[in-house]
């Protein structure tokens, strides 16, 4: 997958940032605006022409808008009456992901290739390892027959030289459950029956034909309304930011949250729960128990992994708990959850009680919109942490697992396996 760091990404953080700008000014005339303003005419293109540049902003705007744009897309609308559509009503949240097929170059199908850096070796192992023959020398140069191929990277595994190159199609191999597909004109879809909404493909996609459905409009409008809001935080925000944790949460006041909450508060209360089941399991002699915040996972198993429903566990997530402590606290406040994954707002649906869902992406646009530096923020007061402080570890791989058999009698009988991420190979 892309890191994080590359052109894709900031070009998003600035259209998030002046769709907030103009939003936050109440000009809804300028959002019409933005394609031209951030792709001017002087700009060097990094695609064929300024125009498709531009295109490819009004299409990130309107995913920006929670437009579905694979059925929605009407190109003689302007964005701004998007926009006002948007302020009126809030567009649903699934399906998290939409495709913007304007943005995609169609990618040849997955390939292995031989590249100039073979040397003809005696040894030949590729030729040798291959299920299918289809690795032959032409000249002392190895070739493969594509016809032949099953693309299982054997040749790739042995050869000495590293002379194998892997061509993927990035967005189908970042998808862990096989929910990319091309269309008649070969272009990229999402089969929405199969997607779990883990965000895989829209991250890896060079391109950016892959867009998510964002739900900081509504967030914006809570804000710019001055409603009564209560940001709560996902344990890895302290990772995001610079500054400390105190800094943050003086942050999010700044720009109009009425009050923050830690969600690892939340984990204390389901590492409780799990802790519970575990050991009633245990005592029953029922096997293994699954254990995982992730919404993304919880719907891999809801749509793929049907048997392991019985095993998973049944506490609800930090966010969901964390939700409930907020509106025993403030019962007229709207809870907004802030964290760093978009399948989060799928969950966040389904729990009934959470208003909004960002991403830590986003609530950058809003402090950068906001003109709030949090290094420059005075540290704001955690109140006491104790309790909870082990929990913040739920954003670690094994850390929700820690944070379970610290509460468990007798954790040393109990075993346990860790599965770090979700991919083909895992799934399979």
């Amino acid at each position: 997958m892309l890191e994080l760091n590359n052109q894709y990404t900031m070009m998003q953080r600035r259209i998030d940032t002046e769709f907030l700008k103009s939003f936050f000014n109440d000009d809804f005339a300028g959002i019409d605006a933005l394609p031209y303003q951030i792709i001017p005419k002087t700009r060097t293109p990094n695609r064929c022409c300024i125009y498709k540049e531009r295109a490819m902003v009004r299409y990130r705007l309107m995913a920006l808008m929670g437009v579905d744009i694979e059925n929605k897309d009407d190109e003689r609308k302007p964005l701004s009456q998007y926009a006002k559509e948007a302020v009126e009503k809030d567009p649903p949240v699934a399906p998290v992901l939409t495709t913007i097929q304007t943005g995609c170059y169609g990618c040849p199908p997955n390939q292995y290739k031989i590249s100039d850096a073979c040397r003809g070796c005696f040894a030949r192992p590729c030729m040798v390892n291959c299920p299918k023959d289809a690795v032959s020398f032409v000249n002392g140069q190895a070739h493969i027959n594509e016809d032949r191929c099953i693309r299982c990277g054997k040749c790739l595994e042995v050869c000495p030289f590293h002379a194998v190159v892997h061509i993927p199609v990035p967005c189908e191999d970042a998808c862990p459950v096989d929910a990319i597909k091309k269309n008649d004109l070969g272009y990229v879809e999402i089969d929405h029956t199969k997607c779990i909404s883990c965000g895989k493909c829209a991250r890896s996609c060079p391109f950016g034909a892959i867009a998510e459905k964002s739900g900081i409009l509504s967030v914006a409008k809570m804000l710019k309304n001055q409603e009564k809001v209560v940001a709560m935080i996902a344990p890895a925000i302290e990772g995001q930011f610079p500054g400390t944790l105190g800094q943050i949460k003086a942050a999010l006041l700044a720009v109009g949250f009425d009050k923050v909450i830690e969600v690892a508060q939340g984990a204390e209360v389901t590492s409780l729960h799990e802790a519970e089941e575990v050991q009633k399991k245990k005592k029953a002699g029922e096997g293994y128990m699954t254990t995982s915040c992730c919404p993304a996972y919880m719907e891999m198993i809801d749509r793929h992994l049907p048997f392991l429903k019985e095993k998973r566990s049944g506490a609800l997530s930090p966010m969901g708990y964390t939700a409930n402590l907020s509106k025993e606290l403030y019962p007229d406040s709207k809870c907004v959850f802030i964290g760093p994954c978009l399948a989060k707002r799928i969950e966040a649906v389904k729990l009934r009680n959470i208003e909004g869902c960002i991403t830590f992406s986003e609530l950058s646009a809003i402090f950068i919109a906001k003109n709030i530096d949090v290094r420059e923020m005075p540290a704001d007061d955690l109140g006491d942490t104790a309790n909870f402080e082990d929990c913040r570890e739920f954003a670690l791989t094994t850390g929700v697992a820690g944070c379970v058999l610290s509460r468990v009698e007798d954790k040393d009988s109990i075993q346990t396996l860790p599965i770090n991420g979700m991919d083909k190979k895992t799934f399979r």
